[in-house]
């Protein structure tokens, strides 16, 4: 297997030739999501990811679905803060089919008035659904919590009321002003020829891209304007709890850190975290860690669902177990067991064609060049408890820190319960 790169035009096509494989799978990323959208038309990059399924000059949403799924394809999409992309997974042969549909939606999508009203209702459900989900709402609030009034403190969704402002025309000019955009970039992988793929990219995709506008750089906001707990009460058993602290973004030197320390506090059957709150103690069913990394920012998060009865106890529980990590830190012996896991783990992800379409696709949009995964694992494998202990003492301080929660408890009762998490 071997990762190929070649730009053309402004748009970067990249393969994985897999030649023992019978299948292929193929996305086309936009360098474009929610955090480049002014705040009257939040949730316009999502839209957009749902009226290229609508039908274009020459295919209706019908046609697409059958020569797609007819062939015995798959497509999806998704959006996310900072991109866009549309996927399509099936047969090897199918591979020219895949690009050339895939292209007519982004391009020649017809955004028409009355698709565009049925779809605003579809949307609407998603967001009362994501809403009414106490785990799916709990990331909107956290976000809220964490970035204020910055782009990535609003739903990636939109609001019932931002997309009520979305039309045609701003579908169309929204669109061609990023979907053209300088990055752009057809990942594919399987059984393909870069050659074949770079033919395919000159014949369908664009012949010109631009540098669109940059999005928002997050400045951090006073301790005045930002909200730091924001809670959601609600007449249910559990209380949802996130914790969130802002680290740096995805080209820190120490990004591989981040993603040890996660595994050590709370993202594995063996962390700190699960051990005291789940196995020790029978708290919850659901405690874990992850992380997000943006350009010039992001975020590490601790999430939990918690018995509303002892949630006192979880919360001194959660408090003991950072507090412990700021004092004493990570043992050798935990730190090599999570650096095993995370090499290994990160082997098994690449097993797939699909998966490998994700790691170029995300590489060159995040950092504008395809990473060696085995110059990564080495990066993570090079970790040390001096590491650790400075990104521990760096990132969980009072200053980088914000609260949300869903529960049956009141505001003041919880804040008063998380106050001085660390």
């Amino acid at each position: 297997m071997t990762y190929q790169h070649t730009d053309q035009s402004g748009i970067h096509i990249a393969t994985a030739e897999m030649p023992e494989m019978e299948s292929v799978s193929a996305a086309i990323y936009l360098p474009v999501g929610s955090r480049y959208e002014p705040a009257p038309l939040n949730g316009i990059a999502h839209f957009a990811e749902h009226m290229i399924f609508k039908g274009t000059a020459t295919r209706s949403a019908l046609d697409i679905a059958l020569q797609i799924e007819g062939a015995g394809g798959t497509m999806n999409a998704f959006t996310t803060e900072d991109q866009t992309c549309l996927e399509t997974r099936g047969p090897a042969e199918l591979m020219p089919v895949f690009i050339e549909i895939m292209a007519d939606m982004l391009w020649n999508s017809s955004f028409r008035e009355d698709e565009l009203e049925r779809e605003r209702e579809v949307i609407a459900e998603e967001i009362i659904m994501y809403q009414e989900n106490p785990s799916d709402h709990l990331h909107d609030l956290l976000s809220k919590a964490l970035w204020n009034n910055h782009p990535l403190g609003r739903p990636i969704t939109g609001t019932l009321q931002s997309i009520e402002h979305i039309d045609s025309e701003e579908l169309k000019n929204f669109t061609r002003q990023y979907y053209h955009s300088t990055g752009v970039t057809l990942a594919v992988s399987g059984k393909v020829k870069h050659s074949e793929v770079c033919a395919l990219a000159e014949k369908y995709l664009p012949k010109k891209t631009h540098q669109s506008p940059s999005f928002e750089h997050f400045n951090r906001p006073s301790a005045s304007t930002r909200p730091y707990h924001l809670h959601d009460q609600r007449d249910i058993e559990q209380t949802h709890l996130a914790i969130g602290f802002h680290t740096e973004g995805r080209h820190s030197e120490t990004r591989h850190v981040l993603r040890i320390l996660s595994l050590l506090l709370g993202e594995t059957m063996s962390s700190r975290l699960f051990q005291e709150l789940r196995e020790k103690r029978g708290l919850c069913y659901h405690i874990t860690t992850d992380y997000s990394l943006y350009h010039d920012t992001g975020t590490f998060e601790i999430h939990a669902g918690l018995d509303a009865d002892r949630l006192a106890e979880s919360i001194a529980v959660i408090r003991t177990v950072l507090a412990q990590v700021l004092a004493t830190g990570f043992t050798e012996s935990e730190l090599k067991q999570a650096i095993h896991f995370a090499s290994c783990q990160a082997r098994i992800e690449l097993e797939t064609p699909h998966s490998h379409m994700s790691w170029i696709g995300d590489s060159l949009m995040s950092f504008n060049k395809i990473l060696d995964p085995a110059a990564c694992r080495a990066t993570l494998e090079s970790t040390t408890l001096s590491e650790l202990d400075n990104l521990v003492k760096k990132l969980l301080k009072p200053e980088n820190l914000a609260i949300a929660s869903i529960g049956p408890q009141s505001t003041d009762k919880i804040s008063a319960l998380c106050n001085s998490i660390v």
